[in-house]
């Protein structure tokens, strides 16, 4: 699990997200990589990070909000079985996610953030604070499991922030090699 220690609360991982998807953009119109959304505690904050940046509309395919879990299948594929094993905060969920959202929007990559803000939700296991972001590529998906602190307000933003870094590093990935080994997760 990555433990992120980002310094500071919502707003200045805001400003970082947004510095993260300006640079996405660039990056990703020189090499026409094209990206997509599927979130559900963040609600639209990554796609509408990377939307708020001129020239966007050459790299956002689109996103999808799917809070609830009938969105999550109905939608982008997420099995019925992992929803009722594993739950919608999950690796598995996480990957199925990135993995719909690149085929609904057709995109090279696509990003997916499930977990839980707070205050309520969590478990043992996965407490309040906790997200999973995954990345999907026609190289597969992978999934990061985080545990961000703060209120719901700085848990989003900071999960946002993360998403994005997860982008940035996976374009440039594909950008250098020309496939996705997932490095960026650092595992």
């Amino acid at each position: 699990m990555m433990d992120a220690r980002y310094e500071g609360r919502a707003a200045d991982h805001r400003v970082h997200a947004l510095r993260l998807a300006q640079e996405l953009v660039a990056l990703c119109s020189d090499c026409s990589v094209t990206v997509a959304t599927a979130e559900s505690c963040t609600a639209g904050m990554v796609a509408s990070t990377i939307a708020g940046v001129p020239g966007a509309s050459d790299v956002l395919r689109g996103g999808a909000v799917t809070y609830v879990n009938e969105v999550k299948h109905d939608l982008l594929g997420v099995s019925q079985d992992v929803l009722d094993s594993v739950g919608a905060v999950s690796f598995a969920c996480a990957c199925q996610m990135a993995e719909g959202a690149r085929h609904v929007f057709g995109s090279s990559l696509a990003v997916s953030i499930t977990g839980f803000a707070g205050p309520g939700g969590g478990t043992a296991e996965d407490p309040v604070g906790t997200v999973y972001i995954g990345i999907a590529s026609r190289d597969g998906s992978r999934a990061e499991r985080c545990h961000f602190e703060g209120d719901r307000d700085d848990v989003r933003a900071a999960a946002c922030r993360r998403a994005c870094e997860c982008l940035l590093s996976a374009a440039h990935e594909l950008q250098v090699s020309g496939t996705l080994s997932f490095s960026f997760f650092g595992e």
